[in-house]
């Protein structure tokens, strides 16, 4: 919507009452609409005094030092990764106090620098104007029919003033047409500029002091190009002392034919390397004083000599540019450490705060001033209320913070911290949370890992998915016989308490089930390995590659898919239920893989004898 031309219907928002304990915090940035008499004899003295060459020299190293334009697009994407919103200060103190809930300041902010979808472009473009030429122009467009404002970000070359008076106007070149465009009355047209300090008025970058180590950078390089360019041009002169007697046949001069002889000699050694034709020389006759003064022939090497240290020179021209820009060393020289394509424009803190927050907050205080608090007014806020409400950044995505996972999991074991703010602070939506179910059945699969004697419980087996198992124990249940209650004894026996030892696990029962559990550490052993760590681990078996490879704990189940096929002929051979024999195979290997521990006979054996019971 376009939201200058007037109030919406029903009056102002918010009360119309100003509050004098507001203490609104002053607009620093360098900012001013194009407007009025008064902004017409400033842009006109600007112009007069500026030296605009500074600024098209800018633009123009930039197009051609790709050492210069990577870390200038480096600090302007990472600016892009900024979002904005409204802010409410602080009545007392006139600092920021968070977002703000005030819907039509939410509302306003929502729309600045053309919405969501277009202000990172937009970003990057004030980022790359402030950082070369030292101002831009912002042109805010209303569309009518309720459509949203475009907003325009332009360099100062592409924004110009003509007349005086009555008959002044603005016009400006249409990125997308090249068109110069005449700035209707209805449209905002202010200048966002980074001050000199001796003369406010005027633009300011760190590119400017810059230019001088451009032009060292540039004429360095293209002495390069041009003397490799003089050695590439030609490969040298024969001269052909003309008394040598060699057929022209054709050609003009003997100089002709001795080098359509030799290019056809030096074709067949090429074509035919391998043959005798590719070294026999070339024979012609030539008087024996001239052979004897080496004057028969005689070559003129046409390069120009190779001169030395032009990449030093280049090199240290170089080491100054990254030390001169407004940025770290380690980007403007382009060895800042690596990283992944989720982080590639993540920045240490103290570079955001030194390097990247300034220029965020100049344009946030331009935006303030020339274009938020109007909107807020003309959508219904008193001048005054205006003035508490500023336009803030979300720096998350920027700014890189310290490798603290371990003191996030140690407090949430301690239970310090809660589920949400530790996904929150992992930079997981609160949905990918597992829903109470899911919840209950992870920690059972602990706990029975941790314990298998739990599996054996009433309603364990059906809550982790396993209802063959879940049914066999119902049944055994129910085809137990009704035990009666025994009376109460008149002295405790010495046997009292005490369990009758369960049967031995037969040793065919034992070996049989080690080959099935070899069968699954060794599928899942296969799976981890990858192209980056095979052949590692030769002298390691496959069973026990879990032991050296730390398998995903929340991704068992793939690493033994396929696994525990043969379970049912071993049941059926030793009399029991497969799915009981197959839930004991799986928790133990899921134990094994969960632990990292390689294969324990005992363990096994207990956990068989624990199922037989």
């Amino acid at each position: 919507m376009a939201i200058f031309r007037r109030r919406r219907e029903g009056g102002p928002l918010l009360p119309e009452t100003a509050d004098a304990s507001v203490a609104p915090r002053a607009i620093t940035a360098a900012a001013m609409p194009m407007a009025g008499p008064g902004v017409k004899l400033a842009d006109r003295a600007r112009k007069q005094s500026a030296n605009s060459d500074w600024q098209r020299q800018g633009w123009y190293y930039y197009d051609v030092i790709g050492e210069l334009r990577a870390p200038l697009v480096w600090i302007a994407n990472a600016v892009s990764q900024a979002d904005l919103h409204a802010t409410e200060l602080d009545p007392a103190t006139g600092k920021p106090t968070g977002l703000s809930e005030n819907p039509t300041a939410v509302q306003a902010a929502s729309l600045a620098l053309g919405g969501a979808a277009k202000r990172a472009t937009l970003l990057k473009v004030l980022a790359l104007c402030w950082q070369v030429p030292g101002e831009a122009w912002v042109i805010v467009r209303p569309q009518g029919q309720g459509k949203p404002d475009e907003w325009i970000v332009l360099p100062p070359s592409k924004v110009k003033s003509k007349g005086s008076g009555a008959d002044a106007s603005w016009q400006y070149t249409d990125p997308k047409t090249g068109v110069e465009v005449p700035l209707a009355p209805q449209a905002r047209l202010f200048r966002v500029w980074s001050p000199h300090p001796a003369d406010f008025i005027q633009a300011d970058s760190a590119v400017r002091p810059a230019l001088p180590i451009c032009r060292e950078i540039e004429k360095t390089s293209q002495t390069l190009a041009g003397q490799l360019d003089s050695r590439l041009a030609t490969a040298g002169v024969w001269l052909v002392a003309d008394e040598l007697d060699l057929p022209k046949g054709e050609h003009e001069t003997t100089a002709l034919a001795f080098m359509d002889e030799l290019l056809s000699v030096a074709e067949t050694g090429i074509q035919q390397p391998g043959t005798p034709a590719a070294v026999v020389p070339v024979a012609f006759n030539a008087p024996g004083d001239m052979i004897a003064a080496g004057s028969a022939l005689a070559f003129v090497d046409s390069s120009t000599t190779f001169v030395q240290g032009l990449d030093d020179l280049r090199d240290k021209a170089l080491d100054r540019l990254a030390a001169t820009l407004d940025m770290p060393k380690s980007v403007a020289a382009g060895s800042q450490d690596e990283s992944n394509h989720w982080s590639a424009w993540q920045v240490e803190e103290s570079t955001y705060k030194i390097f990247i927050e300034p220029l965020l907050r100049e344009l946030g205080d331009a935006l303030t001033e020339q274009w938020f608090r109007p909107a807020l007014v003309a959508m219904g806020m008193s001048p005054d209320q205006a003035a508490r409400y500023e336009i803030g950044w979300d720096t998350t995505n920027i700014v890189a913070r310290p490798d603290d996972r371990e003191t996030l999991e140690s407090l949430y074991d301690k239970i310090l911290i809660s589920d949400e703010y530790m996904l929150s602070e992992n930079g997981i939506p609160e949905d990918a949370m597992p829903d109470e179910a899911e919840r209950e059945r992870r920690l059972l699969e602990k706990l029975v890992i941790s314990s298998p004697a739990i599996l054996s419980e009433p309603g364990v087996a059906e809550a982790l998915g396993m209802p063959q198992l879940a049914a066999g124990q119902a049944s055994a249940v129910a085809e137990q016989p009704a035990v009666e209650a025994p009376e109460e004894p008149r002295a405790l026996p010495s046997t009292q308490g005490t369990e009758p030892e369960p049967e031995p696990v037969p040793d065919g029962l034992t070996a049989a089930a080690e080959l099935l559990v070899f069968d699954a550490l060794s599928r899942a052993g296969g799976r981890l390995l990858t192209r980056e760590n095979r052949g590692q681990f030769a002298s390691t078996p496959k069973h026990e590659l879990h032991t050296k490879l730390e398998p995903p704990r929340d991704d068992l189940g793939r690493l033994l898919e396929g696994s525990f096929q043969f379970v049912g002929p071993v049941a059926e051979a030793f009399g029991l239920y497969e799915g009981t024999l197959r839930a004991v195979l799986k928790t133990y290997v899921r134990n094994r893989l969960y632990t990292r521990e390689p294969h324990n006979r005992t363990v096994l054996t207990n956990m068989l004898t624990e199922a037989m019971r």
